[in-house]
C-alpha cells in the first residue's frame, strides 16, 4: 500500500542523523576550542619573547649609546628587529606602519604579514621592537587544517557507527513489525500517514486490532446464535420431559431418567447463559435469589454422578437467605464447584454453609490439594490436582477449565472466590469460600 511521505526520513535515518549531528557538534566545538587555544598560546609566546627582549634592549641602550644604531635597524636574529628613535625622528628603514605607535604591545597586519610590535622609552630615545609572526600564523593555520581533517574523520566514523547503532536499536522494531504483518495480513481500516518504521508498526497493529475485533465479534455472534438456536429445542425437551413425569405409569427408573434429563437441560441453559455473558463481558440484571435453593439446584445437576462417585451432600444453608444477584452467574459458580468435588474429592462429604459474615462456603473432607498446586488452581488448563486423582484427559473440566470459569464469573460479578486445603489431620479436605460482596441482602 502506498503511503504519503512525510519528508522526515525513516526512523533509522533520523537516529543516524541525530547521533551523527551530536558527534559533529561536539567535534566542532572541540576543534574550535583547540584552534583558539593554540592561537592564543602562539600569541602569548611571541609577547613573552618581546617582553624579555625589550627588557634586555632597554638595559643595553641605557649603558651604551652604540648598542642600537641611530640610522638603521639592529637585527636580533630570527624574526626580530629593533630601531631607536631619538628626538622623534624615525630611523632609516623603519616601516611606516609602526611609526608613531605609543608605548606598549601592538598587533599590526600589513598585507599578508603579521607583526607584533613593542614600544618602550630608554631615556635617550624610543625603542621599537618588531617580531614578524607570519610563520607562527602559518603554523596556527596548518594546525587548524589538521584539526579540521581529524574532525571530519571523526564525523565520518561517527556516521558509520551511528548506522550500526541505529540498525541495532531499530532492528527489534522491524522484527516486531514483520511478525505482526505475517500474523495479520491485509490492509488496515485506518489510514497511516507516516512512511517509516513506526508507521509500518502502527499499520501492523491496526491490522492486528482489526483481526482481534473481528474475532471478538464472531465469538459474540456465535454465543448469541448458539443461545438463540439451542434454547428453543431445549425448552421443548424440558416441557416434554415434565409432561412425561406427570404420567402415572412410569417406573421408578424411567422417572429418574426423565428427572435427570430436566436437570441436564437446566445445566445446559445455565452454561449457555454464562457463556453468552462472558463472551459479551456483560452482566445479567440481578434478581432475588434464595441461596439455599440455588445450592440445591446446583447439586441436582450432578446428584447422579455424585452417587456413583460416593460423594454425599449436606446442605446447611437454611431457607430464606435471599440475595439480589445474577442467578445464572451464581449457578455457574456453584455447579463448577460441585462438579470439581464430584470428580476430585470423592469419596467424601460435601458441606454447604454460610459463614458468620455471610460468605458461602463449600467444604469437603476428601483427600485435599497439594500446597504447591493451590496458587495455580484457578488457572485455565492447570491439572496438578487431576494428576493425583487420575482424571486427566476425561473432559474439559479435567483439563482445568471448571475452576477457571468459576473464577472468571466471580471476577465479572465483583465476587471473591478463595480456596484452602490440607491433606493431614482434622483439617483434611478442601474449602472454597465465595464472598458475594457486591450482592444485596434482603430481609
Amino acid at each position: 500500500m502506498n503511503r504519503p511521505s512525510t519528508g522526515a526520513g525513516t526512523l533509522t535515518q533520523r537516529v543516524v542523523w541525530a547521533l551523527t549531528g551530536t558527534v559533529a557538534l561536539f567535534v566542532t566545538a572541540l576543534a574550535l576550542l583547540a584552534y583558539l587555544t593554540f592561537d592564543q598560546m602562539e600569541d602569548d609566546l611571541v609577547n613573552d619573547i618581546l617582553n624579555t627582549e625589550m627588557d634586555r634592549l632597554v638595559q643595553h641602550a641605557r649603558t651604551s649609546d652604540q648598542f642600537l644604531p641611530r640610522r638603521g635597524a639592529r637585527e636580533l636574529g630570527g624574526s626580530m628587529r629593533a630601531w631607536l628613535s631619538v628626538d622623534g625622528q624615525p630611523p632609516i628603514g623603519m616601516p611606516e606602519e609602526i611609526r608613531g605607535l605609543d608605548n606598549g604591545l601592538h598587533l599590526i597586519e600589513p598585507g599578508a604579514y603579521t607583526w607584533h610590535v613593542m614600544v618602550a622609552e630608554t631615556g635617550t630615545g624610543k625603542v621599537y621592537l618588531l617580531y614578524d609572526a607570519t610563520d607562527n600564523e602559518e603554523r596556527v593555520h596548518d594546525f587548524g587544517l589538521i584539526v579540521l581533517g581529524v574532525g571530519a574523520i571523526c564525523v565520518v566514523g561517527a556516521y558509520a557507527l551511528s548506522r550500526r547503532v541505529a540498525a541495532v536499536a531499530v532492528g527489534p522494531l522491524l522484527d516486531l513489525t514483520d511478525r505482526l504483518s505475517t500474523w495479520a495480513p491485509g490492509a488496515p481500516d485506518l489510514a497511516v500517514t507516516r512512511d517509516d518504521e513506526a508507521g509500518r508498526l502502527i499499520e501492523a497493529f491496526n491490522r492486528v486490532q482489526n483481526q482481534v475485533d473481528r474475532s471478538i465479534a464472531r465469538e459474540r455472534e456465535f454465543a448469541g446464535n448458539l443461545s438463540h438456536e439451542v434454547r428453543t429445542p431445549l425448552a421443548a425437551i424440558r416441557s416434554d420431559s415434565e409432561l412425561m413425569l406427570l404420567t402415572q405409569e412410569l417406573t421408578a427408573d424411567q422417572r429418574q431418567r426423565l428427572t435427570r434429563v430436566v436437570d441436564n437441560v437446566d445445566d445446559v441453559i445455565v452454561c449457555l447463559e454464562s457463556a453468552r455473558a462472558m463472551a459479551r463481558d456483560q452482566m445479567r440484571p440481578p434478581e432475588p435469589v434464595d441461596l439455599g435453593e440455588c445450592m440445591l439446584d446446583a447439586w441436582r445437576g450432578y446428584e447422579t454422578q455424585a452417587g456413583l462417585a460416593e460423594l454425599r451432600f449436606d446442605n446447611r444453608i437454611e431457607p430464606d437467605h435471599i440475595r439480589i444477584l445474577d442467578r445464572y452467574a451464581l449457578l455457574t459458580v456453584l455447579r463448577n464447584l460441585v462438579r470439581n468435588a464430584v470428580e476430585h474429592a470423592a469419596p467424601a462429604t460435601l458441606t454447604a454453609s454460610l459463614d458468620a459474615d455471610g460468605a458461602l462456603r463449600l467444604s469437603d473432607d476428601g483427600k485435599g490439594i497439594a500446597a504447591d498446586d493451590l496458587p495455580f488452581l484457578f488457572r485455565r488448563y492447570y491439572s496438578g490436582r487431576m494428576r493425583d486423582s487420575g482424571m486427566a484427559g476425561r473432559d474439559e473440566t479435567a483439563r482445568g477449565l471448571g475452576l477457571a470459569i468459576a473464577k472468571r464469573v466471580c471476577d465479572m460479578q465483583g465476587w471473591t472466590l478463595t480456596v484452602d486445603s490440607s491433606r493431614e489431620g482434622e483439617q483434611r479436605g478442601t474449602r472454597f469460600t465465595l464472598r458475594l460482596d457486591a450482592a444485596t441482602v434482603t430481609a
